[in-house]
């Protein structure tokens, strides 16, 4: 089971895989990686069910 992370971190593992962050509304946001993506919410430690989407994400671009 994946674990909460704080957004700080969560957004450096994107911007490492070269994710770069695009349209949003409030406090959620869309990183893109070419034709991946991936929503996460600027909170001080983001959820579990979103830590294990953005990490699945990154794990796809790395596959294309």
């Amino acid at each position: 089971m994946v674990k909460p992370m704080k957004y700080r971190k969560l957004v450096g593992l994107l911007r490492e895989a070269g994710f770069t962050p695009t349209q949003g509304k409030g406090d959620h946001e869309k990183w893109r990686n070419g034709t991946t993506w991936t929503i996460i919410t600027q909170t001080t430690e983001c959820s579990p069910k979103v830590v294990k989407d953005a990490l699945d994400a990154i794990e796809r671009s790395k596959q294309q």
